[in-house]
């Protein structure tokens, strides 16, 4: 596990990146309940061995990230929008793919507004499942499948959880 503090708008965010920071990088932005953990350790090496420079976050009051007194959120979305830009400043990062899901996918919309230049390409999913209709499956955002014990990234010092690191 190479779990990195970034400083960002005067706060720290607990990161992790996947694979080698040369490559195109991709933002994986999760929704406001879930910690960075959501987007799984497979995934992310499948995405690094395919030749992108992974960098997935928790929000504030996610995770590792800064934590704030219950019912008291000292920031707004407009911070954690502004958070996703420090993140990859604080890996020397100018511009970035960007995938959110949930809450993410609105953050990497406004990103795209309000910081056009950091955009390489953005992705966004809204998944929910329906509680009025009981025939429906329930939906699951999982790319390719369960990764029960991730191997390490190749090229890169990142390793799965479950891996021996």
């Amino acid at each position: 596990m190479t779990e990195r503090m970034i400083e960002a708008n005067r706060v720290e965010l607990c990161t992790e990146p996947f694979g080698d920071s040369t490559d195109p990088a991709i933002l994986l932005l999760q929704g406001v309940g879930a910690s960075m953990l959501w987007w799984e350790d497979g995934f992310c090496c499948l995405l690094a061995d395919a030749g992108r420079f992974v960098i997935r976050s928790d929000h504030r009051d996610t995770g590792r990230s800064v934590t704030y007194e219950p019912g008291r959120p000292g920031y707004t979305g407009t911070d954690l929008v502004a958070d996703a830009v420090g993140v990859l400043d604080g890996y020397d990062v100018p511009a970035a793919h960007v995938v959110g899901v949930s809450a993410g996918g609105a953050f990497a919309q406004l990103l795209a507004l309000d910081f056009p230049a950091i955009m390489l390409g953005q992705s966004r999913s809204s998944i929910y499942r329906s509680i009025e209709k009981g025939d429906l499956p329930i939906p699951v955002f999982k790319i390719a499948g369960r990764y029960p014990d991730p191997p390490p990234c190749r090229g890169s010092a990142s390793r799965g959880r479950g891996s021996g690191s």
